[in-house]
């Protein structure tokens, strides 16, 4: 749970405010035993819940077009409390809209294509040929 997703950023080489390639989990690691609703997408007004996202982007990663999903880790604030992220990795052959349109309910901004802030992360993600990086951020 928390102990087990803060050892995984510090073994990626820790998360340095936003400086540098940033660490990344499985939405195992993320969301297993994650309550926090200000863990992702904190700005949303009527917030579905992390439970709600996990279950959301677990059906986005089960798809026969989708080789991965990806969370971001955009900030530690205290050691006892849930990392924050803004933003999770789709790996897939479909469109940024439609990766959009999987996750509406869980409302993201509008979708990009490739890795978020200063490229690819710390940990190395396969992107099979063919397949490209989508990113849904919440803002």
């Amino acid at each position: 749970m928390l102990a087990a997703l803060l050892a995984e950023i510090d073994r990626q080489g820790g998360y340095d405010a936003g400086v540098g390639p940033e660490p990344v989990v499985g939405l195992e690691l993320f969301f297993d035993g994650n309550d926090a609703y200000g863990s992702i997408g904190c700005n949303l007004i009527e917030h579905p819940g992390p439970a709600t996202f996990y279950r959301v982007l677990r059906a986005v990663r089960d798809r026969p077009d989708v080789h991965g999903v990806w969370v971001g880790i955009s900030e530690l604030t205290f050691p006892d409390e849930w990392p924050f992220s803004d933003h999770v990795y789709v790996v897939t052959t479909a469109s940024a809209e439609a990766v959009a349109a999987w996750a509406a309910s869980l409302s993201p901004d509008e979708p990009g294509y490739g890795w978020w802030g200063s490229g690819p992360p710390l940990r190395p993600i396969e992107v099979p040929a063919g397949a490209h990086v989508v990113t849904l951020w919440w803002d």
